[in-house]
Parts: structure tokens; sequence; C-alpha cells
């Protein structure tokens, strides 16, 4: 939370338990300008749990290093702001006690880093490019790495950027020549093709409250220990899976079953959580949940609902939510809720809380109005200034998007076999954060180790 420009107060919202503290509140008294605060980048240092925040104004950019102890250890101001380059895209820690962050212009065409070194008390900008013929696709953090995903559809190639000590930019090309993919009529296609669509690929953090305006993507994004995974739904009858593995930088594909009812539907999807995959296939008829193992790909469980039956796994209502007149329904017939969901996009999230998987089931239709297609998530722009992009903070999207809830959908609790489990829908660290958020429009979510921060 920004407060009087002047204040930082970082609260923490425990995944776990769902409590709520102030965890660090400290002045900024680096600023002297009377600009106001544009916004606040927070930066995690997975090694040693410190925490870098950038605090930018018109003008310059305020970083401060908090310790694992949530104790202000080092201060650092910067001139090095340049109007180029307006969307975050990364991040990277070094051992040396310097912090990066990565950016690039509105296009996506040209790309730099601001190096700030607590160490030295001193800032560097560098600006580096990738081949004209490559479009970027997504950026990944691991391991306090930073890496740059971009690909050519012409040449079919996929290439990874890592940056060494220095910052320089090192092209891996991974060889995707031998993988075969198809498309949603089953011919064989350019990965390319769907990773490089117009629109910026989502992406996805473990355990991390996710909403079916963003789970209902096709093609979507997960990063586990050293892998990244590009999960496509573009068939109905197959998750198709890329991994790029980034100790090696090798690929290989594989692809998943889904339900048999995904034949007749108009859209099937797909989730990954730990060591399973989520997979859902709707009909205005009928609806089928399949969790798969993730190694072997064996069925574990399904549950099914008819439009005549009662849906017996679901542990809330079927709640319609954020429709153009009622923000909150309560829909009693299971008919009802297959009805809405096969006419849009159609999604699924799980996510692990206290042994007990979380699921989320159902869809929504993006709603119209005189002016256009209303924007998602609230209004507010995926690929914009600040740290809300898709490419630099998939939690503060995620939290965007739950806040923004329009969708018709069904909650279910599992317990570690997958056997449906009675018991109330608790309020998720999100669910905490709406009202406080609200009152502080300036904030930023985040996510630091088991808890999801906000400031």
């Amino acid at each position: 939370m920004i407060k009087n420009f002047l204040s930082l107060i970082i609260l923490s919202f425990s995944i776990a338990t769902f409590s709520q503290e102030t965890v660090l509140s400290f002045n900024n008294d680096l600023k002297t300008s009377s600009s106001d605060i544009k916004d606040v980048i927070p930066v995690v240092n997975t090694e040693t749990n410190e925490i870098a925040f950038f605090v930018a104004d018109a003008k310059n950019v305020y970083g401060y290093k908090v310790d694992a102890n949530f104790k202000v250890i080092a201060k650092i101001t910067s001139e090095e702001k340049s109007r180029k380059y307006k969307v975050l895209i990364g991040s990277s820690a070094s051992k040396n006690d310097s912090y990066r962050v990565f950016l690039t212009d509105k296009n996506q065409n040209n790309f730099a880093f601001v190096n700030f070194s607590f160490k030295d008390g001193a800032t560097s900008l560098k600006e580096f490019s990738i081949g004209e013929d490559e479009e970027f696709i997504q950026t990944v953090n691991s391991k306090n790495q930073f890496y740059l995903i971009s690909g050519s559809k012409l040449e079919n190639h996929l290439y990874l950027y890592s940056f060494d000590e220095y910052g320089t930019p090192i092209k891996n090309d991974i060889d995707i020549s031998a993988l075969r993919f198809i498309d949603y009529k089953g011919k064989n296609t350019n990965i390319l093709s769907f990773l490089i669509t117009g629109n910026d690929l989502k992406k996805f953090e473990e355990n991390t409250p996710n909403s079916i305006e963003l789970t209902s993507e096709e093609t979507k994004m997960f990063v586990r220990e050293n892998s990244i995974f590009f999960t496509l739904d573009h068939h109905k009858m197959f998750t198709q899976v890329l991994e790029i593995d980034l100790d090696t930088y090798k690929a290989d594909s594989f692809q998943f079953n889904k339900p048999a009812l995904g034949e007749k539907a108009k859209r099937t999807n797909s989730y990954l959580n730990g060591k399973n995959i989520f997979t859902i296939a709707v009909t205005k008829d009928q609806f089928s949940v399949e969790i798969l193992d993730f190694e072997t790909g064996n069925l574990i469980k399904e549950y099914s609902a008819s439009k005549d039956e009662e849906i017996t796994f679901k542990n809330t209502a079927i709640i319609q939510e954020g429709g153009m007149y009622d923000a909150y329904r309560e829909l009693g017939k299971t008919n009802r809720f297959l009805k809405r969901i096969s006419k849009g996009n159609s999604g699924i999230s799980a996510r692990k809380v206290n042994n007990q998987y979380h699921v989320i089931i159902g869809g929504y239709i993006v709603q119209k109005s005189s002016g256009g297609m209303m924007m998602p998530f609230g209004g507010i722009p995926l690929g914009t200034i600040g740290s809300a992009t898709v490419f630099f903070n998939p939690t503060q999207i995620a939290f965007n998007s739950f806040s923004n809830n329009k969708t018709t959908r069904i909650e279910s609790l599992f317990d570690e076999n997958f056997n449906h489990v009675e018991g109330e829908i608790k309020e998720n660290a999100f669910d905490k954060m709406i009202d406080f958020k609200s009152n502080n429009k300036g904030s930023t979510v985040f996510k630091y180790k088991d808890f999801e921060l906000v400031i």
C-alpha cells in the first residue's frame, strides 16, 4: 500500500491459515520530489528470502532491500528511467547483492534491464535485442534467474535467452524439429502458431488462486521445479504439452487424453497442479472431469453429471457472478449450470491447501456493451506500466481476475486421493485482500514463500 506517498506497509496473507498480519512498515525516506508514486516493484531473492522493493515515481526509482526478518538493510536511488521501456517483464537476483529489473517497450520489440547494485550503491541501464525474425513470447523467473522466450513462426524455431553475470544475453536454440503437434482438426501444425497469437500468453503459479477467466485459456504456461510446461487445449480429445528443461535446454512433447465426452463438446480444457493434470469437457447436456497422473497419464478419478442430475461433488451452490445485471446469483439446477458454461469459455482450476484440493469448475461469456467488448479484469490492461503484467507478476494478474470474477461456477473439495469431502469452502488469501486493496489503489500483490503479500 502507498500511503500519502511516504509509507509502505506490507501485509501477509497466509495461504494455509488465511490469517493476516502486518509484517513491515517503513517510510520512503529517499523520496524528496513532489511527484506521485507510480508503482512499487517487488523482487524476491529465492535463495536468501530477501526482498528488494523498487518504488517508482515520474522522476526516480527508490530501492529498499529487506531481509528475511522484514528489516530494511540497504537503500539505493536511481535516476536511470527510460521513457522508452514501460512494460515490466521480469527480474533476477545475483549473489553480488545486485538486482535486475527487465523491461520492454509497448510493441515488445526492444528490451533493456536496469541493474541495481546495493553493494556499490550504483545503478545502470543496458539495452539488448532479439533476432529480427523473432517474436517475444513470455518470460521465466526460476532460481533467481531470468529467461526470455521468443520464437519464429516462419522458421518454426523456439529460443530461450539466458543471461550471464554481466547481463549479456545468451541465445539458446530449443530443438523442436522432431516434436509433433496437431491443430483442432488433428492435422500436423507448427507449435509457434499456438505460442505466437497476438495475445499475451498467460502463465500460472503453483497453488495461487486463479479464476475461470484465466484458466479457460487454450494455451497456458506453467513453471515447475526447473522445467517450463506449455499446455495446448485446441484439440477436443487431447491436451498437448511442450516441456523445456532449463538445465539442458532440451525439449520434449507428450499428450493426455481428455474425457470421451470431449468429442461432442464445444470446448474442453485442462489445468496442471503438482503431479496431476485436471481435464474437463462440457456439453449442454452434461460435463465430465477427469484427474490424471501427470507422469503416467493414468486416470485417477472421474466425476460427471448430466442436466437432470444433482451435482453431488460440489461444496458450493451453482454461482453466477459478475454478470451484466446481477453481481451474484445462485442457480438451483444443473441444466442451468450447463446451459451457461457450454455457451462460453470453459475451464477448471485446482490448488492444494491443507492437504486438500480446492477445484473450481465453470465457464464465462465475455460481456458486451454498447461501447464494444468489455475489458477483462475490471478494465486493467494486461500489458501496461507497472507490476501488473502477464510477464512480470502472475500473482497480481490472478488477483485482478479473481476480484473481478464474471463466471458461472461450482467449487469442490477433494482429499489427497481425490475423494470428494464435505465441508465449507474457506476464504482464500485473495478474498481477504479484496476489501483492503479496493481502499488502497496503489497496492501490489505478490507471492513470497507460502504467503501472498500486498503492499
